[in-house]
């Protein structure tokens, strides 16, 4: 029963994995910091004042506020992460009741002619203005009010490979107010390879392949994308993520997406993948990695307020279910970002909750709703505290130990808060 209250964690092996990616991105962040040429970028994860609140939800994930972010979706580890599962949310928010209405979708998917040795910027700027090249003129708008368009979601992505060089696509998700048939989509994937091969080779970057090209799948339920689920770090791949999970996705055929390709050069340290990375992040530095068409969002969303990527990262956490909140130590924390500790300690402390949260099942929890202060000075841990059952606060360990007091639970640290229920 009281397990039925607070909630079951989740799976070990699931736990483990989502920890081992947070380490990841902390250790890299921590080389990215030293080797970006913004600011905002750099200082990211820093505390803005003396403490930093990390709190951790009922899932046992540990969520940390009062930190500097930068909300790059394209260059920061964390950050990326963040804001890029806010967006595939909020895609998913949108586009399911749109299709479970009876709407159509279509996701299309662009690439150009590219090799070793070729420029991203230039690529990755033609790529970024392929829709307006597309979706315009006389024979875009008889397309259009045939086929019931309502708008449409880009989101642009980058892989490098060794022997295919920088590789920028834009992915679209294409909305109808109608259901679209295999036989209008190959039609539709017809028109828009004329009109890309056409922009493509007008501004000398050559033919675009015929099949490889241009890549259309019609989408009439959010879980049609299921099928890409293997390019991805886990979880339930929906539309929202196909479009705007660059971060999660792994390059494929010989290629490595942007943070494999740190990963590789924070392994060997090898000048030709620093070069690489920096023109990266050179070449995305501004730029929009997801837009909606004009209209579209209010149209799906209604007046849901948009926020921005520096918005989404700094709002982490704010709606998660508390099982526990701590204060650390501000230079504790920067010490942990510049050493690419920072997400080991997220994890220590998840795991210390966890055993927090095992012993208060184990004891029963506090039940008779009054006050009670219960220290031992031998092994200086803290003591449980409740009042009317709203909580549990940890205290500094005191003097002695009255008569037949509880032992008390492994001490999470000073200040911890906790919410068994």
């Amino acid at each position: 029963m009281v397990l039925r209250t607070i909630g079951s964690p989740p799976p070990p092996g699931e736990h483990g994995v989502r920890q081992a990616r947070i380490i990841s991105r902390w250790r890299l962040k921590a080389v990215q910091r030293k080797l970006t040429l913004a600011p905002s970028s750099r200082y990211c994860g820093f505390p803005r004042g003396d403490a930093v609140p990390i709190t951790v939800s009922r899932k046992l994930i540990a969520y940390v506020a009062g930190v500097q972010r930068c909300g790059s979706p394209w260059s920061c580890p964390p950050c990326s992460s963040v804001v890029r599962h806010r967006r595939a949310e909020e895609i998913n928010r949108a586009v399911e009741p749109h299709l479970a209405g009876g709407g159509g979708a279509l996701l299309l998917t662009l690439t150009l002619p590219h090799g070793p040795g070729d420029a991203l910027a230039p690529r990755l700027n033609l790529v970024s203005t392929a829709l307006k090249a597309c979706f315009k003129g006389s024979g875009w708008e008889r397309r259009r009010d045939r086929l019931g368009y309502v708008g449409s979601i880009r989101s642009v992505e980058v892989t490098w490979g060794e022997d295919t060089g920088w590789h920028p696509h834009v992915h679209v998700l294409v909305l109808f107010d109608r259901q679209v048939g295999e036989a209008r989509a190959e039609d539709f994937r017809a028109w828009v390879y004329g009109r890309w091969n056409g922009f493509c080779e007008d501004r000398g970057f050559g033919t675009v392949h015929p099949v490889h090209g241009v890549d259309v799948e019609v989408v009439s339920t959010s879980g049609d994308l299921s099928r890409y689920l293997g390019k991805a770090e886990g979880g339930a791949w929906e539309v929202g993520q196909e479009v705007a999970r660059g971060d999660a996705k792994r390059g494929r055929a010989g290629r490595m997406a942007p943070f494999e390709l740190l990963a590789e050069f924070v392994d060997t340290g090898e000048a030709r993948l620093y070069a690489l990375w920096m023109e990266y992040e050179a070449a995305t530095f501004g730029k929009s990695a997801i837009h909606w068409s004009p209209g579209l969002r209010a149209k799906l969303l209604g007046d849901e307020p948009e926020e921005s990527d520096e918005e989404l990262a700094a709002a982490e956490g704010l709606s998660a279910d508390v099982l526990v909140q701590v204060l650390e130590d501000a230079e504790r924390r920067r010490a942990d970002v510049r050493a690419g500790t920072a997400g080991r300690r997220l994890a220590e402390i998840e795991n210390a909750a966890a055993m927090f949260w095992f012993m208060t099942l184990w004891r029963g929890g506090p039940s008779d709703g009054k006050e009670r202060s219960d220290h031992t000075e031998e092994s200086g841990h803290a003591a449980p505290v409740t009042a009317g059952g709203r909580g549990v606060r940890y205290r500094a360990g005191g003097r002695g130990r009255r008569a037949g007091a509880r032992a008390a639970p492994p001490r999470l640290a000073a200040g911890v808060r906790t919410h068994p229920g």
